[in-house]
C-alpha cells in the first residue's frame, strides 16, 4: 500500500499472475475495494461490458503501464482526475462514477464548463479534455462504447500569451547580462551557464555524471534525464525524454569551465558527489526543476527583470544560434535533441520573423 501525492492511497495485488490496483482514501476503503474486485475476478463477473468511467480508466492504465513512462501515467492521471471528479448530474454523481455507455456530449460540456469556471488556463483545460478523449477513443477501439462523446466538443479558445513569449521566452542580450551579473555567487550559477551555452533541459542537466563529460574531446554525452515514477518520486531515468534526446553536444571552453567549477564546489560542499551526479541540489540530492526556478525568480527580482523559468535558457541558446548560424538549423535540431525537425523549423520561423521586424524598424527613410 502506498500513499499518492494527491493524498489517495493505492494498493496492488496479483490475481492469476496479473497485477490489479485499487484506490481509496482510507485503508478500510482499500480493503473493501480489494475484496470486491477479488470476488468479481474469482466469479468472472467483473463489470467489463459497461464499467464506470473510473473503473474503465483503471483498466486503461493497466494496459498502458508497461508501454509508456511512469511520469506520463502520473501526469495523465491528474488530468483525468480533474475531469472525472466533477459532478455532472443533479444527484451529485461525478463523471467518473457514471457508466461509460451513459456518458453523453452534454456531460462532457458540463465538465469543460466547470474547468473553465475553476480559472484553469486554456492550455490546461485543452490538455485535460484531450486526454479524456483519448480514453474514450480507446473504449471505442475495444468496442466498450460505439462513439466518443468528446468528438463534437470544441477546444477552449486560448486567451493567454504563449509561454514562449513570457516565462519560456528567449532572453534579450540586456536581460542575459543583467541576470548573470545578479547571479554571481549563486550556488546555481554554473548550472545556469551550462544550460544557456548548450540548450540542455534541466532534467538532462540534473542527470549528468562524471562519465558523461569527455574532457579530451570536449563533448557532453546526454543519455538520460530526471523523471518521476507513478507516485511522484524523483529518479534518474535510464533514457532521455525521447529517442532523439540521446545525443553528444560539443562543449565550448566556457561550457567546460562551468562543469569544472561545479566539480570544485561539489568537493567543497559534499566531498564526494552524494547522488552520483555533477549538478545536485544544495542538500546533495537529485536536482529538481522547481528548485532551479525558485532561484531564478529570486535573481530576477534582484536584477529587476521580468521572471522566467529555466526553459528560457534553452530558448535563448536556440535563438542566439539561429540568429548567428541560420543555415545550420539541422545542426541545432541535433544539439537540442528535437524529436522532429518541424519543432526546430517553427523556432527558426519565429526568430526570423522577429529579426525582420527589428530590421525594418531600424530602417530610416526620409519622406
Amino acid at each position: 500500500m502506498k500513499k499518492r501525492k494527491d493524498g489517495r492511497l493505492q494498493k496492488s495485488f496479483l490475481f492469476n499472475e496479473k497485477r490489479y490496483y485499487v484506490y481509496g482514501k482510507t485503508p478500510q476503503e482499500l480493503s473493501e475495494k480489494e475484496f470486491e474486485k477479488r470476488k468479481k475476478l474469482e466469479e468472472g463477473t467483473e463489470d467489463r461490458e459497461n464499467p464506470t468511467l473510473n473503473s474503465y480508466y483503471d483498466r486503461f492504465t493497466e494496459y498502458r503501464r508497461n508501454k509508456i513512462k511512469e511520469a506520463t501515467i502520473r501526469c495523465q492521471f491528474f488530468q483525468f482526475r480533474d475531469c472525472a471528479d466533477i459532478p455532472v448530474d443533479k444527484n451529485g454523481r461525478t463523471l467518473g462514477q457514471m457508466r461509460i455507455k451513459e456518458i453523453k456530449p452534454y456531460d462532457i460540456l458540463a465538465v469543460q464548463a466547470a474547468l473553465e469556471k475553476s480559472k484553469r488556463s486554456s492550455v490546461t483545460i485543452n490538455n485535460c479534455m484531450a486526454h479524456l478523449s483519448h480514453v474514450f477513443n480507446a473504449a471505442v477501439r475495444d468496442e466498450t462504447i460505439n462513439r466518443n462523446p468528446c468528438k463534437c466538443i470544441e477546444r477552449v479558445k486560448r486567451t493567454e500569451k504563449p509561454a514562449r513569449e513570457t516565462i519560456h521566452r528567449a532572453l534579450s542580450q540586456k536581460e542575459t547580462q543583467a541576470f548573470f551579473e545578479a547571479a554571481k555567487g549563486s550556488y546555481y550559477e554554473n548550472m545556469f551557464k551550462l544550460m544557456i551555452q548548450t540548450g540542455i533541459r534541466v532534467g538532462e542537466l540534473a542527470a549528468i555524471n562524471a562519465f558523461d563529460v569527455d574532457n579530451r574531446n570536449m563533448m557532453l554525452h546526454i543519455n538520460k534525464t530526471v523523471t518521476r515514477d507513478e507516485l511522484g518520486l524523483y529518479e534518474i531515468g535510464d533514457s532521455t525524454k525521447t529517442e532523439s534526446g540521446m545525443r553528444d553536444i560539443p562543449l565550448t571552453t566556457k561550457a567546460l569551465e562551468s562543469i569544472k567549477a561545479q566539480k570544485r564546489i561539489n568537493r567543497e560542499l559534499f566531498g564526494t558527489a552524494a547522488s552520483g551526479t555533477l549538478f545536485q541540489s544544495l542538500e546533495g540530492k537529485i536536482l529538481r526543476e522547481y528548485q532551479v526556478n525558485r532561484e531564478i525568480n529570486r535573481i530576477c527580482k534582484a536584477a529587476e527583470i521580468e521572471k522566467f523559468t529555466c526553459h528560457a535558457f534553452r530558448a535563448t541558446f536556440a535563438t542566439r544560434f539561429i540568429e548567428q548560424r541560420p543555415q545550420d538549423y539541422k545542426v541545432l535540431s541535433e544539439i537540442l535533441g528535437h524529436s522532429n525537425i518541424k519543432i526546430t523549423l517553427n523556432l527558426y520561423t519565429h526568430v526570423m520573423q522577429e529579426s525582420k521586424i527589428k530590421a525594418m524598424n531600424a530602417v530610416e527613410i526620409a519622406l
